[in-house]
């Protein structure tokens, strides 16, 4: 027997395919060579421009990088150290590249800040209970990856702690780092990073893009040390300054990399935004500084509120100098340190108030839909996506401690941190926050709302009804009737975790009352749809089946994809209940297409088409996707609601007792071979859903139980257990979706 190389199922090779059991394995195995990858996409940062030169320096570094599991790319400011690693990185034979960007967190930020940014980048989520530091180490300890970490130079001992853990405990993590000063982590190689020689004049013509006289450039370029910064800068300006100008007011303007130090740095890369900040205009050195406070970057609307006027023209005008750059999502940044320059300029023309308060005004408007209506809309949900690590720097560095939009900007912070996975941290910061503001608070009922969510998330359930159970009163007290659907939904939430069904049937029934009153369509869809839960949960199918087909239409136009899949994964399992194997079936497709890019949340529709299949007779195919599930689940440690844990339970001992050991031992194997992305193109195989099948032994014990014998007489007939006899009747019920054994004879003798 072989082990196929694509899916893991044991097969009897043949000639034409020794390494794959089907053409269909070797097929996608073709592809994802072709591809140049496995199922995991390197994340680096794009460029719109070339790469210039630095042969030597890859060659060598390439060398160095096949050597050594830690390698450091040393050097000032400017001098190019995190192109020349993403061009490395990109070059590089490693299946999976992460980019692990430090640059936004300040010199003041928490180890635990250091550990979120190393998890962010690989995709790792926050457990209860769990150190999001043992999450990580937990996680890459079997992964094959590459990780950028850009920027370490002000979080140098913070860093070094993490990647010492990772080298030691993950053996095939590697550590690609850029810093101003090594990080002096075990086993680290330091390549010092210097400025361009003679590629430095290709870069200067690449950059402007319009022939010059190469002497001069030459000069210019020699002049600046073959720093690519300043080299770069100088070639955009030369666009429209003549070069002999240029180069005249490099003695005035220029003093770069004269030392290591990091004042000295700083003064040196000041010197040449500075050059390039004076030739701006008036209003493109208003905005310049005025981006200042917006670490996370911009798009149009916000820069247009903090300069108050179009803005269009000087952000092109901008761009175009290198003062800003554009990002794939179309949003503006500028370079850190770019950022404190302009800062300082903001300081000095005594702005930096009247900006703050822009800013701050602008963000809590993107939380206001939360304070006045019953659900946010999924482009409001993406805008505070968005703008998290600016909603971060306002609440740190902006708004005074006294301020109650602290309390919007703290729940904001946490909202985001939900979706993200990780929320203790910003859980505690709100917790703060609420304990600390009046009663009468403008944002004091999101803050419960978002209390009660922690809680519960925390498994602190009393906690999360009490503060739900506030949060209603203080709603009802100021008369705010818009968000009673939403915050009734969240009591229901708290009282379903705590397994207490008829309270949160009641709470979900006042949901939809407020909800229809008010006019808040999309909002009444999500309650109707939990309240067809709870009812499953509990028994009343067609009620259920009722409320949750009614919810889907407004669902699907206007909720979230992970929404519309929860809401067709409970449709689905109304199918299930209702003995329809082809509605099932067909739900839990759906489910599995619209939420197949969302690789966690796709987990349940994918488990509902493995049902589908064991109750269909397709035993081995719904033991791979089922182990498969079960095995991306304890990765991410998500958790399985009681009842569809059941289901997925009883339907394994189905396909145990249907399947050989060896057959159920190489089904096991192949799920656990699996990734998600094979499980997602299996579970969406059309074959799945067929007629139900019993195994000859079913089928035995079926027919004696249909001629009137008890279980202990079909055990004597067949020689086998009383217990074995009652698991038999038990599974076939299963199967066939019937609940009593008057229901079990009747389809014997039909069929």
């Amino acid at each position: 027997m072989g082990t196929c190389a694509s899916c893991g199922t044991e097969f009897a090779p043949r000639p034409s395919r020794a390494r794959y059991c089907s053409n269909a394995c070797r097929q996608r195995a073709y592809r994802q060579r072709s591809a140049g990858t496995s199922t995991v996409v390197a994340e680096l940062p794009v460029y719109d421009d070339a790469f210039v030169g630095r042969e030597t320096e890859l060659a060598e570094l390439l060398s160095l990088l096949r050597k050594h599991r830690m390698l450091t790319l040393v050097g000032s400011a400017g001098v190019g150290k995190t192109r020349l690693a993403v061009e490395l990185a990109g070059r590089a034979r490693r299946t999976e590249v992460r980019t692990v960007e430090l640059g936004r967190l300040s010199r003041l930020s928490s180890p635990g800040q250091v550990v979120q940014a190393f998890t962010e980048a690989v995709g790792v989520y926050q457990h209860a209970g769990v150190a999001l530091r043992t999450t990580l180490l937990a996680e890459l300890g079997n992964r094959r990856v590459l990780l950028l970490v850009d920027n370490c130079e002000h979080l140098v001992e913070e860093c070094c702690d993490v990647v010492d853990a990772l080298l030691s405990r993950c053996p095939n993590v590697q550590v690609l780092a850029t810093s101003r000063e090594a990080l002096r982590a075990v086993g680290e190689a330091v390549y010092p990073v210097h400025g361009m020689d003679e590629d430095s004049v290709r870069l200067f013509a690449e950059r402007a893009g319009v022939p010059g006289d190469q002497d001069t450039i030459a000069a210019i370029c020699a002049r600046l040390d073959g720093v690519p910064l300043a080299v770069e800068l100088a070639a955009k300006v030369s666009l429209s300054v003549p070069l002999s100008e240029l180069a005249n007011r490099l003695d005035q303007r220029l003093d770069l990399l004269s030392d290591a130090g990091e004042e000295t740095r700083h003064q040196s890369l000041r010197a040449a935004i500075a050059w390039s900040h004076d030739l701006l205009t008036r209003y493109e050195k208003e905005l310049f500084r005025r981006l200042a406070l917006l670490p996370g970057g911009f798009g149009l609307d916000i820069a247009q509120v903090v300069q108050g006027g179009p803005v269009i023209g000087l952000l092109t005008a901008l761009q175009a100098k290198s003062l800003v750059v554009r990002e794939n999502d179309g949003r503006f940044r500028m370079l850190e340190s770019v950022r404190l320059y302009a800062e300082e300029r903001l300081r000095e023309h005594d702005e930096h108030a009247v900006t703050a308060e822009r800013i701050i005004s602008w963000l809590c408007g993107l939380g206001e839909p939360g304070v006045a209506s019953s659900i946010l809309a999924p482009e409001q949900v993406k805008a505070q996506h968005q703008e998290y690590d600016n909603v971060v720097y306002a609440f740190t560095r902006l708004v005074a401690p006294d301020d109650d939009r602290r309390l919007m900007l703290a729940t904001m912070l946490l909202r985001v941190c939900f979706d993200r996975g990780y929320f203790t941290e910003a859980g505690a910061v709100l917790m703060q926050v609420l304990d600390q503001s009046p009663a009468d608070a403008r944002y004091r009922i999101l803050a419960l709302e978002y209390a009660a969510l922690l809680a519960g998330h925390k498994a602190r359930h009393d906690e999360a009804v009490k503060y739900a159970t506030e949060a209603i009163e203080t709603a009802e007290a100021g008369g705010q009737q818009e968000i009673m659907c939403r915050l009734y939904r969240t009591l229901a939430g708290a009282y379903d975790d705590m397994a207490d069904l008829p309270n949160a049937t009641w709470a979900l029934r006042q949901s939809i009352e407020y909800g229809v009153r008010n006019g808040n369509d999309v909002s009444v869809a999500v309650s109707q749809h939990n309240l067809g839960w709870c009812l499953l949960l509990m028994g009343s199918v067609d009620e259920a089946s009722v409320l949750v087909g009614d919810s889907l239409p407004v669902l699907r136009t206007h909720a979230r994809c992970d929404i519309v899949a929860i809401a067709l994964h409970t449709w689905g399992c109304v199918a299930l209940e209702q003995g329809d194997l082809t509605a099932a079936g067909a739900r839990f497709a759906e489910g599995v297409r619209i939420s197949e890019h969302l690789p966690w949340e796709v987990l349940e529709s994918v488990e509902g088409r493995a049902v589908v299949a064991v109750l269909s007779g397709r035993y081995e195919l719904g033991v791979r996707l089922l182990v498969a599930c079960e095995q991306m689940r304890t990765v991410r440690a998500l958790p399985v609601q009681a009842w569809w844990r059941r289901k997925l339970d009883s339907v394994l001992d189905v396909a145990r007792e249907a399947l050989s050991g060896a057959a159920f031992s190489r089904a096991v194997s192949a799920g656990r071979a699996m990734d998600v992305r094979h499980a997602v193109e299996t579970a969406l195989d059309k074959e799945i859903v067929r007629h139900a099948v019993l195994s000859d032994r079913q089928r035995m014990v079926v027919e004696l139980v249909a001629q009137g014998m008890t279980n202990a007489q079909v055990a004597a007939k067949l020689g086998i257990s009383h217990r074995t006899v009652e698991s038999h009747v038990h599974n076939v019920k299963t199967v066939l979706d019937l609940s009593t054994r008057a229901q079990l004879v009747a389809w014997a003798q039909s069929n």
